[in-house]
């Protein structure tokens, strides 16, 4: 987030594990390190429910950063 507040990110996990990256404004993936097709087809479809919320979260959180 500090380090490049303008590309939001979400990072999803796996039993603790970090298996991957998307983008909050495309929902695609950014960084694949061990993402199975069924993990994107969720990720996408659980961000997309939200992903106005996400946003804006995101910006509340870039804002108190900068203050």
């Amino acid at each position: 987030m500090k380090n490049d507040p303008k590309n939001p990110v979400v990072r999803l996990y796996d039993d603790g594990e970090l298996i991957g990256k998307f983008s909050l404004k495309t929902l695609e993936v950014v960084e694949n390190i061990d993402l199975a097709d069924y993990d994107i087809r969720f990720a996408q479809k659980e961000l997309k429910l939200n992903q106005s919320n996400w946003l804006e979260t995101w910006r509340d959180y870039v804002g108190i950063l900068n203050a």
